[in-house]
């Protein structure tokens, strides 16, 4: 099905019943309270190419399916590879087997209990008096302080501590041999390894490929019959970012936690595992932060931010949840060589989705500002390992960083300016003034990013 038939079948206002369809019941943007306009230009948006490599955009509210829309050749039967979503995926499953009661050692000590005890077949391993203190914990929250490098090399680099691992006989083993370099639980440091460690747990708990665990007990209550989830060479379901799904099918992941474990009413994620899962464990740096193979945070957009907790994967691939919204948003784009996509994903949330679910947000209209006004906050402004320069120039104010271009700063009061990055990715930028009228420091919110900067000079 194209993306014109199936505006005509999910946006069209002659669609005024509900419909079911393959476990989905549909429904118009209207009827859930959305704003059609706005979804009905990000589908215009999408085809015209506004944004490159994108294959798919869903977004369901209150349960129903109002808007599910492919580009590029895709359609709703074509599978999406997942990328790191596959990581949420494995928590799911790892929730799942806990409840079952299938994992040592956790059901008594919780996720906090030794790691020793969890895995007791990689005792030697773990013996070492720096690893005594690591827990179940610690590996979910990627803070177990290994020495750990997956990120300053690329993964078509085998130097790459995940591409050594994955290519060995025994990822979870070559991970756990890696000395402790920072107290666990203090830092968060991204680690494949950790994340193929859930395929173990559950594998050797349930006496089954990890990948037919999640079809018997996660796939198949959701209806989920279309998958594909990828093996390591030495035969692990690759938990880390080999799982291949419909679209469609990775936003009922996000409806079952949204639903808090639940799916037409039936149990299939204890709810105390997807509220633990799904909020802040760990405070990352540069990064929304991360619950237990979830990230969460607030998404600022306009005047307003919402929380959200979401799955993502690698070039864009995202299933988003917004709580408080009762929205689930699935974003799918070309995996590799697509550096855009993260900031693809920002600019629809923010121009399209969150306002066509928050109509009441609004940045304003502009207002002029006299060249005294804007002179008070010309100069430098400094964050921890992060600055930036705001100069005057023709009779504006424009905001200077290495790196990034020129950010023209549009004044909405006195002292809260907007600009945007790359013609995509708004900030909002609000100054703190002194009695005396001098600008002090400023906070700049932007997607994920809420930071504020000390003036330290003048120019």
């Amino acid at each position: 099905m194209n993306a014109i038939t199936l505006a005509v079948a999910v946006l069209g206002t002659a669609a005024c019943q509900a419909q079911a369809t393959d476990d989905w019941e549909l429904a118009t943007p209207a009827s859930v309270g959305l704003d059609s306009a706005l979804l009905e230009q990000l589908r215009r948006d999408g085809a015209n190419g506004t944004f490159p490599n994108i294959h798919a955009v869903l977004v369901a509210r209150d349960g129903r399916l109002v808007m599910e829309e492919y580009f590029n050749g895709f359609d709703r039967e074509t599978r999406q590879y997942t990328a790191s979503v596959s990581k949420s995926v494995g928590s799911m499953l790892l929730g799942i087997a806990i409840a079952k009661g299938l994992v040592p050692g956790v059901e008594a000590g919780g996720v906090h209990a030794p790691l020793i005890d969890v895995l007791p077949s990689y005792a030697p391993a773990l013996t070492d008096p720096d690893k005594q203190g690591l827990t179940l914990h610690h590996v979910l929250t990627m803070s177990a302080g290994l020495e750990w490098d997956e990120q300053s090399l690329p993964y078509s680099d085998p130097r790459n501590d995940w591409i050594q691992a994955s290519r060995s006989e025994d990822p979870v083993g070559f991970m756990l041999a890696r000395p402790i370099v920072a107290e666990p639980g203090s830092s968060f440091n991204y680690n494949g390894g950790l994340a193929i460690t859930l395929a173990h747990l559950v594998e050797h708990g349930a006496g089954m490929a990890a990948d037919r665990f999640a079809e018997q007990y996660l796939f198949s209550p959701l209806g989920i019959t279309d998958f594909e989830w990828e093996h390591l060479p030495n035969g692990m379901t690759d938990t880390d970012g080999g799982l291949h799904l419909r679209p469609r099918d990775m936003a009922k992941l996000g409806q079952l936690y949204l639903n808090g474990g639940l799916w037409r009413g039936s149990r299939v994620v204890r709810e105390s595992w997807v509220r633990e899962s799904v909020r802040e464990h760990i405070v990352t740096e540069g990064q929304p932060n991360y619950g237990y193979q979830w990230w969460c945070g607030d998404f600022h957009y306009a005047d307003r931010s919402a929380y959200t907790f979401f799955a993502s994967g690698h070039g864009g691939q995202k299933i988003y949840v917004f709580p408080d919204l009762d929205l689930v948003v699935v974003l799918a784009h070309e995996v590799f060589d697509n550096p855009m996509g993260e900031v693809h994903n920002s600019a629809i949330l923010a121009r399209y989705v969150l306002p066509a679910a928050d109509p009441s947000a609004s940045w304003g209209d502009p207002v002029t500002l006299d060249a005294a006004t804007l002179s008070r906050y010309v100069g430098e402004y400094v964050a921890t390992r992060d600055r930036f320069t705001i100069v005057y120039r023709e009779g504006s104010l424009v905001a200077m960083s290495e790196g990034s271009p020129p950010l023209a700063l549009t004044p909405l009061t006195e002292t809260r300016f907007r600009g945007t990055l790359l013609d995509l990715v708004d900030v909002d930028l609000e100054f703190d003034v002194a009695a005396d009228g001098t600008a002090r420091s400023v906070r700049a919110r932007f997607t994920f990013n809420d930071r504020t900067y000390q003036k330290v000079n003048e120019r």
